[in-house]
């Protein structure tokens, strides 16, 4: 009997069930127009069709899990499935010699188009590897129940993704949804690195727990830190099973690192999370997800190509994400960053796929910003500092300083979008999409973190070298100055209101902590300066391209706001605690100098320690101090602001005014 041929189908396959045509794009014009992105693939999807939902939540997905056997029958993989692997014979040889194996111009892209018989996979794999996989059944066995995973990942997706954009949120849980049904017999090492991923992002998913959405402190009778170190220790043994299993590893592998290094930036432990990014980097270039050539070769999805340009957008935006902590910490912490620039822009991302923060309308305007917008404008800045190449301990030049400052205004700030404007910023979609005022406050505490940096140096100039400059110089100095401090005010008024839409209360959210300190130091530094104009002039320092003036009363005032928050997190946070300590005793060196004026503090200077020793009655008011902020860990924290209060009362501060502090920002094409 003939076999009938089948019609080649025209249309993606939710243009097919809808009888629709469509232009075979991805995503093609119907998709694009119901803002269904994900779901734009040309063939089949499975039969649970948990492709088709993937924004559903967690919640909804059945708690059961199919009988065993189950899994034997494996569906279409996902795009985050789909990091295939070369043979055994030269993934040893990677292991051996370092090879990058995705390259296609190195000696194995060589001995692959050579095509060499494999060897048994068996005779490859060294005899305690055989013994990892009773491991990896043990540690799966011991994770916490679904409904408390199903909650941790939940509360995840709508209430921390928007901070790094470490993993795209419909894909994830639509991977999430199938690993289910395979988690109890894994089949692969891919399966085993997203068991990972899972456990890792509960385990960061609990340090923001309890919030003021989720006042609890167990789930289903476990306590939040039992599941924290269940699901930490989990995931390092899981980890170091997979290296051992699959050298090579994946995206899902690169994606679990990130957030065991944002784990220990949520504990306070900025060095660990420094070396753990460098971890995340060194991973992401070996599986590759840097370029666009590491779609499985064997995979059945690599023929979908649908399926393929959502995975390769995937691992641009994870790669973009990394990026963003690679430069913004290393300029923080003056590291020499870990990824090249080069890399960065041929992975940035081209598609704009569905909002997973949100429901904007089915025809929305092109120019809305999406979930991804702000990491873009961060990846930007972040090349945009990179750009000047500037050598470690290079002797600060406040001619070069102010032309990089000039810069940052014409070249980075005409390109961002009218959504994150500090001057009026355009709401007009924070309604559709509740995390972006949020994301606002969180580039803009960025930015102004930038410029701080860019002119913080001047605070450690010799007095010899400041009076051997040029008259223009001196007088240039001294605008950077003002501008500095008007730069780490903007700085805390940006935490403040992020901190005030986490509810204002405990969080160990490391952008709250680090950047109150940062900026809480420069501003109490300049505040010791007997030679810094305040309260002088109109409004005519310009920051941004707006105008405003810095009065001391206005810095101090921040100041101590920014005290208060540091000692009240620092019941849950080291970095905290530690700031806190620091801070104060800034405070009442800066009151002191201005009660003292002739014997204020001089500027900072390489040759002398940060602390220099002080004088009887200082060390009186620093042990007051200190004394208070002992008793204050038993007591009403509102005490602080009176103790800190009394401390300005001292001294009669001019009834000044200072003005809002304004940005333009728009929307350019220069590369997001």
């Amino acid at each position: 009997m003939q076999q009938e041929r089948k019609r080649r189908i025209q249309a993606c396959y939710p243009c097919y069930t809808r009888k629709q045509k469509c232009n075979r794009q991805y995503p093609c014009n119907h998709c694009t127009r119901r803002r269904r992105a994900e779901e734009c693939i040309y063939s089949s999807p499975p039969a649970d069709g948990s492709l088709r939902r993937p924004a559903a939540s967690v919640l909804e997905a059945p708690s059961q899990i199919p009988p065993h056997g189950a899994h034997n029958s494996r569906n279409t993989p996902t795009v985050h499935e789909s990091e295939g692997h070369c043979s055994s014979q030269h993934s040893a040889l990677a292991k051996s010699f370092g090879y990058f194996e995705d390259s296609n111009s190195n000696t194995m892209a060589l001995l692959r188009n050579l095509e060499l018989p494999d060897e048994d996979e068996t005779d490859l794999i060294e005899s305690s590897s055989l013994s990892i996989w009773d491991t990896v059944q043990h540690e799966i066995g011991r994770m916490p129940d679904r409904q408390i995973l199903d909650f941790l990942v939940h509360y995840f997706v709508n209430e921390l993704n928007w901070m790094k954009q470490v993993i795209h949120a419909p894909s994830f849980l639509a991977h999430y949804q199938q690993w289910w049904a395979k988690k109890d017999n894994p089949v692969a090492v891919s399966d085993i690195e997203f068991a990972t991923l899972v456990v890792r992002i509960c385990c960061y998913a609990t340090q923001f727990l309890p919030s003021p959405s989720h006042t609890v402190d167990q789930i289903r009778g476990r306590s939040l830190a039992d599941i924290r170190g269940t699901c930490s220790d989990i995931g390092e043994n899981l980890a170091k099973a997979c290296e051992t299993l699959d050298g090579k590893g994946s995206l899902f592998r690169v994606q679990h690192l990130l957030f065991a290094s944002l784990k220990l930036s949520c504990e306070g432990g900025t060095a660990q999370f420094w070396e753990s990014i460098a971890s995340a980097a060194r991973a992401a270039q070996k599986a590759g997800i840097h370029t666009d050539a590491t779609v499985s070769r064997e995979s059945p999805i690599f023929q979908e190509e649908s399926a393929q340009e959502l995975e390769r957008e995937v691992r641009r935006r994870t790669f973009c994400s990394l990026y963003v902590l690679d430069s913004h910490l290393s300029r923080q912490l003056d590291r020499v960053p870990f990824l090249p620039d080069h890399l960065v822009m041929e992975t940035l991302p081209r598609l704009r796929l569905i909002a997973d923060i949100g429901d904007l309308s089915p025809d929305p305007d092109v120019s809305a910003p999406d979930i991804f917008t702000e990491r873009l404008m961060e990846v930007q800045l972040g090349r945009f500092w990179r750009s000047f190449k500037l050598k470690q301990n290079s002797r600060y030049d406040p001619i070069e300083s102010e032309d990089r400052y000039e810069r940052l205004c014409v070249e980075y700030l005409p390109n961002l979008h009218a959504a994150f404007a500090i001057d009026h910023p355009d709401a007009t979609w924070d309604s559709a999409l509740p995390k972006l005022p949020m994301q606002r406050e969180l580039l803009h505490i960025a930015i102004f973190d930038s410029v701080c940096w860019n002119f913080r140096p001047l605070l450690l100039l010799k007095p010899s070298y400041i009076a051997s400059l040029p008259p223009y110089k001196r007088v240039l100095l001294q605008s950077q100055k003002l501008r500095l401090g008007l730069a780490a005010l903007k700085e805390l008024e940006a935490v403040t209101a992020l901190h005030s839409m986490f509810g204002g209360s405990y969080t160990r959210f490391a952008a709250i902590i680090f950047n109150t300190f940062e900026a809480t130091v420069l501003l109490l530094c300049l505040c010791t300066h007997p030679d810094l104009p305040f309260d002088q002039g109109d409004e005519n320092i310009d920051i941004l391209g707006m105008k405003a003036k810095l009065t001391y009363k206005r810095a101090m005032q921040v100041a101590e706001q920014a005290i208060n928050r540091l000692q009240m997190l620092a019941e849950l946070s080291d970095m905290a605690a530690s700031g806190a300590r620091v801070a104060a005793q800034l405070f009442a060196k800066a009151v002191r100098a201005k009660q003292s004026p002739n014997q204020g503090a001089p500027a900072v200077s390489s040759t002398s320690p940060l602390w220099t020793p002080l004088d009887s009655a200082s060390m009186e008011a620093i042990d007051d101090v200190q004394e208070q902020w002992r008793f204050l860990d038993q007591a009403d924290p509102a005490l602080t602001t009176d103790i800190f209060s009394s401390m300005v009362q001292k001294d009669s501060f001019p009834n000044f005014q200072v003005s809002p502090l304004e940005i333009p920002i728009l929307w350019g094409n220069s590369g997001l």
